[in-house]
């Protein structure tokens, strides 16, 4: 009997050990972060005023004499266990003791991290966040790992690029004598690698992995005739571009040969913290359901066929693109919105009313539609104006050095590809603000009544 204790409470030593080391994986990045940034503005502007060493022990004062006003007004009208409270004092007594005695002024980022901490647990006004967090901690984790170990690689290289230029140099040397390969072909297929092969190798075992751990996890049921294919789309192609910027990032340091190892460290975990934003969309829309698996093919097949017809556009006539981009969204609420003018009353009874959704799917496809044609627009003439780089073209030589009317159709289809993908994420971000400036019923824009279209909102 006393083995059988003695195992159980082993089992669940090492089960809250597990849970904390996913718990530290999941949510460390965002809180060394966020800390980091939130005590990086009045440190700056103490040091404006006194020394370093001064500044920074009143932060610390300061941070402190928060820490106990925090605790306070939150946590005295609330019943926390005695595990909870005691933490919270070690941590925040131990940290103080360490700043001045030690010397060790970074300690003052868990102080600021213990704050965010109980806030995120114990204040009402975070639980749609809180919810997000318990119900994401082991996809998190999963993805913060998988992104730290290939920034991991990358900042390895950057500290040691004269043994990358000394293996590059090697793997050319043997292509060259053993297969008669020159150093162009050897060049376009390393680009190739690393710029189509090697995300998406990436993005596919990030995606497929994350998503399985959240649907076990949240034992997410998928029925019959139904699929999370958009889910897994949308974290494939957010995933596909976070890896350009990783690498952009990384190819951008090695040229100019100039790397500092903190300052690395901490850009690539801002870009892994920003990932989380993504990853919430993403948690919405598993949230959302299943989707028909018809509805979804027919709306990629939807989406291919306007961007091969785009893509042929804009190899005709790149005016007709700026044409559309002013017509074709005015067109929109007519070409769908009143397709129901054209259902055969003969034939029915009932005739179709636009709906609720139908309004917020017109408004969603006009942004996306026009943001889209600009940006097709626009960025090609940034990218010639910045860099003196015609996009297409240089696309076209990359995919095929005799830059024929295949490879600039498959150009014109990569760059109206990644135009449309942009559209959505610029589009869904202006949509969270307006809905946040204009649809808050305290600031009076808009008369709030109750729903009458409720019931065909379907």
């Amino acid at each position: 009997m006393c083995f059988l204790e003695t195992d159980d409470r082993v089992r669940k030593f090492f089960v809250q050990v597990w849970k904390i080391c996913l718990n530290s994986l999941a949510f460390f990045p965002i809180l060394s972060l966020v800390s980091i940034l939130g005590l990086t503005l009045p440190a700056f502007l103490l040091s404006l005023f006194f020394s370093r060493d001064i500044a920074f022990s009143i932060l610390e004062i300061i941070t402190f004499l928060f820490l106990i006003c925090f605790y306070l007004k939150l946590f005295s009208k609330r019943r926390l266990s005695e595990i909870a409270i005691l933490t919270y004092w070690c941590i925040s007594i131990s940290t103080l003791i360490i700043f001045f005695l030690i010397d060790l002024k970074l300690v003052i980022i868990f102080q600021f991290a213990l704050i965010l901490i109980y806030a995120l647990k114990y204040i009402n006004r975070f639980n749609k966040f809180r919810d997000f967090l318990t119900k994401s901690t082991e996809s998190l984790a999963f993805i913060n790992v998988f992104d730290g170990i290939f920034c991991g690689i990358l900042i390895y290289f950057l500290q040691n690029l004269n043994l990358v230029e000394s293996i590059l140099i090697n793997v050319s040397q043997y292509f060259l004598t053993n297969y008669g390969i020159s150093e162009n072909q050897i060049n376009n297929w390393f680009s190739i690698l690393i710029i189509l092969i090697l995300p998406s190798i990436l993005s596919t075992i990030k995606s497929i992995v994350s998503i399985k751990i959240f649907k076990k996890v949240n034992k997410v049921d998928v029925p019959k005739g139904r699929t999370l294919w958009n889910v897994y789309a949308t974290m494939f192609i957010t995933s596909f571009l976070w890896y350009y910027i990783y690498l952009y990032y990384f190819f951008s340091k090695a040229m100019n040969s100039e790397t500092v190892l903190v300052i690395d460290i901490l850009t690539f975990i801002l870009y892994i913290v920003l990932y989380s934003f993504f990853w919430w969309q993403i948690y919405n829309m598993i949230g959302y359901g299943a989707k028909d698996i018809k509805e979804v093919i027919a709306s990629w097949l939807t989406a291919t066929m306007s961007i091969l017809l785009l893509t042929v556009f804009n190899q005709v006539e790149n005016e007709l693109i700026n044409a559309l981009s002013w017509f074709l969204p005015i067109l929109i609420p007519n070409l769908i919105g009143e397709i129901n003018s054209q259902f055969d009353t003969n034939k029915y009874k009932k005739k179709p009313i636009r709906t609720d959704k139908m309004d917020r799917h017109l408004y969603r496809v006009q942004i996306y539609c026009f943001l889209t044609l600009l940006m097709l627009s626009i960025i090609p003439k940034l990218i010639e104006i910045i860099w003196g780089w015609k996009i297409k073209v240089e696309l076209a030589k990359l995919i095929n050095s005799s830059a024929d009317w295949t490879s600039e159709f498959i150009a014109s289809t990569i760059i109206v590809f990644f135009c449309f993908i942009l559209s959505l994420i610029i589009g869904r971000g202006m949509i969270w603000l307006l809905k946040y400036f204009y649809l808050d019923p305290s600031k009076r824009y808009y008369k709030f009544e109750k729903n009458k279209r409720r019931k065909n909102n379907v």
